[in-house]
């Protein structure tokens, strides 16, 4: 069966698909294969008609558009001449035979001079009042010579202005007011300005869009309810509504965009006319857009090398504007406008790198020039869309990766737009890394909540790092707004890692410590990428430290004079076995095994006031060691050295006072293990940290002798 009886049999409408499967599975694996492959084919030919269908509903859609408004624009002008041929009509019933108001013409050269004087007025208007009609500025850009605001408007020869009033910009949905504008019409297109709310000297406008006028169209809006005296301009591919003050000023506007297109329509038949006369014959090989047949064609027209004529053809010398009569460049702004509404942003910008290299490689004549002011429309249109594509709004979605703007990032740096994709890049990852972290729930410890929330920022911005280097490979001048960009999103993430870790009023050391180090380490994998972000975390949380550090060594001194003031030295008694089991483990754990040393049954032969600061004070230095930085260490030493101070201040007194003369021994055996094992300890870990000796931790070691000393002192004098 071929694949056309197949068709036909698959689209009856009492087509038994049970039947059918059964009837081709009974001839065994060949006929189920053989079947496949027709299917296939079948599908094939179904998915190429229907690209056949779509392209020439999609001509047949343009021709219709075309038609339409060639329509419309005759609808206007019958309308135009009707009422010119009122005002004759008018004229004449005024006028006598002999009347004095019929003036002499003036000579032909005389009103072409005037005329002449007035246009190069008009665009002095131009330049005096609207901003950016005068100012070029050039980019580096190997693809196109980019000129700010409007500083092409003027330089188009043959360019005058027709008209121009203010201008009301209405939504098209809503009818509500936009913005106040001030229209220009010239005669080949119409430029919209923005007013100044503050303005200095003679500008008053500022540049806004210029379109042209072979791509737009003129409506009428009738008036319905707030909406009286408007218009429609259809730009492809936006639309915009303006409002005219009477209905008077906008009947003029209506009659002199028609008349404008016409006279503008006019002279393009003009210029194609005197293209057909030149007789140059076009060779496809021309057009580097066209790669062969119609893919929605059935045959090329020429493969048939048996109807090409290889006679050679002798051709005139090419005129100034011979780039600018192929048929492929005539088109490049229709294509451009198709590609950007169909969202071929790779297309277009192809487009405009194969034209451009045409165009530079021809005369500057005044058409050329002409022509590159259309092209550089289509590609402000198409930096526009790039734009957006990027720009962050409430409405757009920002659950996407950096990988969903490496497109529009990739075809703005070939527009030569590399600092502006640079700046929408950034942004656009900042708020993705917001939202992100908005979606981070607050629940369970904080060293819970800060590693879930360290997991999604510092996670954002490796994926930045990598994408960044993905799409500015060559453009290293962006990298100091990358390095700007990063240093501001680290403010923005300590100011809420503060907000959690340090804001708490009961803030706790060891927690906080926990936190910090969780933030440290994932700055540590960006160090990886060769981004030192290590540095700048410290720097930012710096003063909250120094601030935590300070407010612990206090609490750890004034908790330390309570418990000596209520010190009987005693030997501490656990009562129990089991229970002496248990607390010789634990502090086995945090390194004070010694104290086995000192155990007798069920006892200790240390109080329970050396003891807690033992295990109090060895906690506060590892966590003094996880919040170490080198920018630190003075203040970490100082805290260390001050509580250790207080401690043995608090056996100097005990040494002092007569009520415990009998103690002394006992006395000096707690402060032996102090400063023989804790303090020796506590050297160690930070020989281990910081790598050096701290020489106020080792003057510690000299209490010993003072204790003695006044140990024995004391002695004689309270027998």
């Amino acid at each position: 069966m071929s694949s056309e009886g197949l068709g036909r049999v698959l689209s009856k409408s009492n087509f038994d698909a049970d039947g059918f499967v059964k009837n081709v599975s009974q001839g065994g694996e060949d006929d189920l294969l053989y079947t496949r492959q027709k299917v296939q084919v079948l599908a094939d030919d179904t998915a190429l008609a229907l690209k056949k269908n779509v392209y020439k509903n999609y001509s047949q859609f343009i021709e219709t558009a075309k038609e339409i408004s060639i329509l419309e624009g005759e609808m206007y002008q019958l309308s135009h001449m009707l009422t010119e041929q009122k005002a004759l009509l008018n004229v004449m019933k005024e006028m006598s035979l002999v009347s004095d108001k019929a003036d002499t013409p003036k000579g032909e050269e005389e009103g072409e001079k005037k005329e002449d004087d007035t246009r190069q007025q008009n665009l002095a208007f131009l330049l005096e009042k609207v901003e950016g009609c005068s100012k070029q500025v050039q980019n580096l850009s190997p693809l196109f010579v980019k000129v700010e605001g409007a500083a092409r408007v003027t330089e188009v020869p043959g360019r005058y202005l027709i008209h121009a009033s203010d201008l009301t910009e209405l939504d098209s949905e809503t009818f509500s007011t936009i913005q106040r504008v001030h229209a220009f019409l010239l005669n080949d297109s119409i430029m919209i300005a923005s007013w100044l709310p503050q303005r200095k000297g003679p500008v008053k406008y500022k540049y806004q869009a210029l379109y042209e006028l072979d791509n737009l169209a003129v409506v009428n809006v009738k008036d319905v309810g707030p909406v009286k005296n408007a218009f429609k301009i259809l730009m492809f591919p936006d639309a915009r509504m303006y409002q005219a003050e009477t209905q008077k000023d906008k009947r003029q506007w209506l009659d002199v965009l028609e008349e404008s297109k016409k006279k503008k329509m006019a002279l393009d038949n003009q210029k194609r006319e005197s293209v057909i006369n030149l007789k140059l014959p076009e060779s496809k090989s021309l057009n580097p857009f066209e790669t062969g047949a119609n893919p929605f064609e059935d045959s090329n027209p020429f493969d048939d090398e048996d109807e090409v004529d290889h006679t050679p053809v002798e051709r005139p010398p090419p005129p100034d504007n011979h780039m600018l009569l192929l048929n492929w460049v005539q088109e490049v702004p229709e294509d451009l406008d198709v590609s950007i509404a169909q969202r071929d942003f790779e297309h277009a910008v192809e487009i405009i790198t194969v034209v451009n290299q045409h165009l530079n490689s021809a005369p500057k004549t005044p058409a050329l020039m002409e022509y590159r002011a259309r092209i550089e429309h289509r590609v402000k249109t198409l930096t526009d869309v790039l734009v957006s594509e990027l720009r962050v709004s409430p409405e757009r979605s920002l659950r996407g990766g950096p990988r969903a703007a490496r497109r529009a990032v990739t075809q703005l740096i070939k527009l030569g737009k590399s600092a502006q994709a640079c700046d929408l890049f950034l942004k656009n990852r900042a708020a993705i890394i917001k939202y992100n972290l908005t979606q981070v729930k607050l629940e369970g410890a904080s060293s819970l909540y800060i590693k879930k929330f360290c997991d999604v920022f510092f996670s954002g911005m490796t994926d930045t790092v990598k994408e960044f280097q993905k799409a500015f490979p060559d453009h290293h001048g962006c990298y100091s707004a990358f390095l700007v960009w990063i240093q501001e999103e680290m403010k923005e993430f300590s100011v809420m890692f503060r907000d959690q870790v340090f804001a708490s009023n009961k803030v706790n050391l060891t927690t906080v410590a926990e936190c910090v180090v969780i933030a440290r380490q994932h700055t540590d994998e960006l160090t990886e990428l060769g981004l030192e972000c290590t540095f700048v975390l410290n720097g930012l949380l710096q003063p909250d430290i120094e601030k935590l550090i300070i407010d612990n060594r206090d609490q750890l001194v004034e908790a330390g004079k309570h418990r000596a003031a209520e010190d009987l030295w005693r030997p501490m008694n656990l009562k129990t076995r089991s229970a002496m089991k248990i607390y010789v483990e634990e502090l086995n754990e945090i390194g004070l095994a010694v104290v086995k040393n000192h155990v007798d049954d069920c006892s200790i032969s240390l109080t329970n006031n050396t003891l807690s600061f033992s295990r109090l004070y060895l906690s506060f230095v590892d966590d003094m060691c996880k919040l170490y930085t080198e920018e630190l260490q003075t203040y970490i030493v100082a805290a260390l050295a001050d509580v250790f101070k207080s401690q043995v201040k608090q056996y100097e007194r005990s040494l002092k006072a007569k009520k415990f003369i009998k103690d002394h021994k006992f006395i000096l055996n707690n402060a032996t293990f102090l400063i023989e094992t804790v303090l020796k300890l506590t050297e160690e870990k930070l020989r281990r940290k910081t790598g050096i000796s701290s020489y106020q931790m080792y003057e510690l070691h000299t209490a010993m002798r003072k204790l003695k000393t006044i140990s024995k002192d004391a002695t004689p004098e309270m027998v």
